[in-house]
């Protein structure tokens, strides 16, 4: 019985498969036939794309059932894209159905069942009948093949439905004898597997069924009449089967209907008959066991006498060899020779076009740096240039007697242009953490003047949130300090906007304490802490906070967005200064921001010759020249001048400032770098060949090395990068003059 089971599911599988390729032959027999039509709805291009693409669907099914599903997979996802960029809706069902074919032969059965329901919902669409009968068909394929029996026979049963109202005949056949199957092995309802049999019977004689698929439905109906008992009706369709089995020699086909022939006469008490049958079975067996004999025998003779000839081959071979590793082993030493010669060429040919291309890579590098440099450099001066005005018109503004109204106005111009600035500041500095550029500098400065001129600048947007400011200095750390003032600057200013920012109506702490060391010398540790109400982050994130684009949630939800560089800035910053950040945040607890910088101290004296007070008065006897082609900075740098009560002139190009020079007495020259036709450096350059001593200081918005560095070479005095605090422009100016006079 289970080999008659197996025997009979192998033909209804293969059956279904048949009917299958059936189909897809006769798609496109179709094409071909209606080929008149096609040509009267489409161009020429179409037509050839259509049938080139319907050609390749026939090839990716064959390749799916004869063990190639990547092959037919791929030919049916390139026709599926094709079909629907150009909307040919019966050519998408067809690609999803091979489409499935292919996913099902690689056991990807969720992904198969996906492309055969839109198969069915596009022949739904298109009302196409015949094709709807070979989709819910291969729908009950999948079922069956998934275990689901029910499932396989509800689907089989709609596409016979349709089979029979549109009168498919060939069709009808298959579904008939697939269901009497299912019904009849599957189920064990034999009445109603013979009710779907019969209806496969009345198209028995179909021109285009096989001879094999004719013998099945037969013997699948003997098999149903012997469990139903009808032994005469067995054995009528059993000999209809067999001899169209023994007509066209299909052997193992015949062993098996003989064997059901020998259960009937068995079930019927006929044994002598029953014993035929079985005599027959076992001498059909023993001659595919014969004939099975013989083919292995003529292929270990085969491969006997291969293995004979092998053997010659392998002694004339091993003959040869001898003659020739006695004839190598004279020519060894020359061939080793050779081959070390061309070793050494190709290595140093090699290394010779290595070495060009790294030269050519670091040229290229070279000028990218430089065009690099140039840009930030560029980009530094067009936007540092309308903040200066911004930031020193709105400064020298609330200096004088405005009206309150117009007060808060140009307090808010003055910290957008600030804030404005510190986010220019922290991209040019990005972009020289990113190259390695970031250098440390030295100066000398006053710490608590320098915080001081940090909270004085923040003013406004301290007041405008509603945020107090505590400053705690130690009064022990020294008045003068060496250390990079710029740097530190950032760092404090990054810092202390991110508290105003993050906070509202709240207390914001800034304590500067000094770490006394054990043994006397003249380093400075200053400890700085930041405190804020606002909680940072978990202690497992608070890493994050300090790289590069991170955005802090504020409390306020009017807050604009920011570019996340502020606390990555701080932290390249004090890398330099050989110093790093940390944070002390707990939940429902204040935060603070900690560092600890190392500075040396200034011996004996104060900055310059006098306090900045004294500096402000000294300032006055001199007269000044300003340089600078830009209309709104000469006005805001003669105004700075004015308000400190210095005489100055001003000039628009450097061929007049050298005139300028040439007639009056100047005790110092502010140049600005960048003017057209003569830019400040050749204008420089020009004032030392007749005046060598008069001081030149840079008034520039631009800040890069290289800049500083053709500043040394030009041998100008030094250098004020717009917009600048007043101090620093006083010191720098005074300092300048009192270099060159000593």
């Amino acid at each position: 019985m289970k080999r008659a089971l197996f025997f009979l599911c192998f033909i209804s599988v293969a059956t279904l498969f048949a009917q299958n390729d059936y189909k897809q032959e006769a798609d496109l027999t179709t094409y071909k036939e209606n080929k008149n039509t096609y040509i009267e709805n489409s161009s020429s291009d179409s037509l050839n794309d259509r049938a080139y693409y319907t050609k390749l669907l026939s090839q990716s099914f064959k390749y799916s059932i004869k063990g190639k599903p990547n092959e037919g997979l791929k030919l049916s996802k390139k026709v599926l894209e094709y079909a629907i960029k150009e909307g040919i809706d019966s050519l998408e069902a067809r690609a999803h159905n091979n489409t499935y074919i292919a996913w099902l032969e690689l056991k990807e059965n969720e992904r198969a069942f996906s492309h055969l329901i839109k198969a069915k919902d596009i022949y739904l669409r298109l009302n196409d009948s015949s094709k709807l009968i070979k989709i819910y068909n291969n729908i009950g394929v999948f079922y069956q093949r998934n275990g689901s029996l029910d499932k396989t026979m509800i689907y089989q049963k709609k596409a016979m439905n349709i089979a029979e109202m549109i009168d498919e005949k060939t069709e009808i056949f298959f579904l008939a004898y697939n269901l009497g199957f299912n019904y009849g092995i599957g189920k064990g309802d034999y009445k109603n597997a013979m009710l779907f049999l019969n209806k496969g019977l009345k198209f028995k004689d179909l021109p285009n069924l096989s001879q094999i698929t004719k013998a099945s439905l037969f013997l699948l109906i003997g098999y149903i009449k012997k469990e139903l008992q009808e032994y005469d009706e067995a054995h009528k369709n059993f000999d209809i089967g067999i001899a169209i089995c023994e007509e066209y020699g299909y052997l193992n086909e015949l062993q098996e209907a003989y064997s059901y022939k020998s259960e009937v006469y068995k079930a019927q008490n006929d044994l002598p008959f029953a014993n035929a049958y079985l005599l027959r079975q076992i001498k059909i067996k023993d001659s595919l066991r014969k004939e099975e004999r013989e083919d292995l025998a003529k292929g270990i003779s085969a491969k006997y006498k291969q293995k004979e000839h092998q053997e010659k081959l392998e002694l004339v071979k091993n003959e040869k060899e001898v003659q020739q590793k006695l004839l190598a082993q004279s020519n060894l030493f020359n061939w080793l020779f050779a081959f070390l010669i061309v070793v050494l060429l190709f290595t140093a040919y090699w290394i010779h076009t290595k070495n060009k291309e790294l030269k050519l890579a670091r040229d290229r590098a070279n000028r990218l740096s430089k065009v690099k440099s140039d840009f930030y450099s560029e980009i530094s001066h067009e936007l540092r240039t309308p903040l200066y005005a911004i930031i020193e018109l709105s400064g020298l503004l609330l200096k004088e007697n405005i009206k309150e109204k117009n007060k808060k106005y140009i307090e808010s111009l003055k910290l957008s242009g600030t804030h404005l600035l510190s986010l220019i500041n922290n991209v040019l500095q990005l972009n020289k953490v990113e190259s390695g550029e970031l250098n440390i500098e030295h100066s000398t400065f006053d710490l608590k003047v320098l915080i001081l001129n940090i909270i004085d600048s923040l003013e406004y947007g301290i007041k405008e949130r509603g945020n107090t400011i505590k400053f705690d200095y130690d009064i022990s750390i020294p008045k003068l300090l060496i250390g990079d003032a710029l740097k530190l600057s950032q760092v404090l200013i990054n810092l202390i906007s991110n508290a105003i920012k993050y906070n509202n109506n709240e207390l914001i702490e800034i304590i500067v304490t000094q770490i006394k060391p054990e043994e006397k010398n003249d380093k400075v540790t200053v400890v700085f802490k930041i405190t804020d109400s606002d909680m940072v982050a978990s202690k497992e994130k608070q890493l994050e906070v300090f790289e590069n684009y991170y955005h802090k949630h504020s409390k306020s939800e009017s807050l604009y967005k920011e570019t996340g560089l502020n606390l990555s800035m701080v932290k390249s910053g004090l890398q330099v200064m050989n110093s790093n950040i940390t944070i002390d945040s707990e939940e429902g607890n204040r935060s603070s921001f900690n560092f600890i910088v190392q500075f040396e101290e200034k011996q004996g004296g104060e900055l310059s010759e006098l306090t900045y007070q004294k500096q402000l008065e000294t300032i006055k006897r001199y007269k000044l020249l300003v340089v600078d082609d830009n209309k709104i900075n000469q006005l805001v740098t003669k105004k700075v001048l004015d308000q400190l009560l210095v005489v100055s002139d001003v000039t628009d190009s450097g061929r007049k400032a050298i005139a300028l020079v040439k007639e009056n007495h100047y005790d110092c020259v502010l140049m600005d770098l960048h003017m057209p036709e003569m830019d400040g450096y050749e204008t420089s350059k020009r004032i030392r060949l007749f005046n060598k001593t008069i001081p030149i200081v840079a008034l520039t918005a631009a800040a890069s090395d290289s800049m500083k560095n053709r500043i040394v070479e030009e041998k100008m005095n030094g250098c004020i990068v717009k917009p600048f605090l007043i101090n620093d422009f006083v010191t720098t100016i005074i300092g300048a003059i009192k270099k060159q006079k000593i």
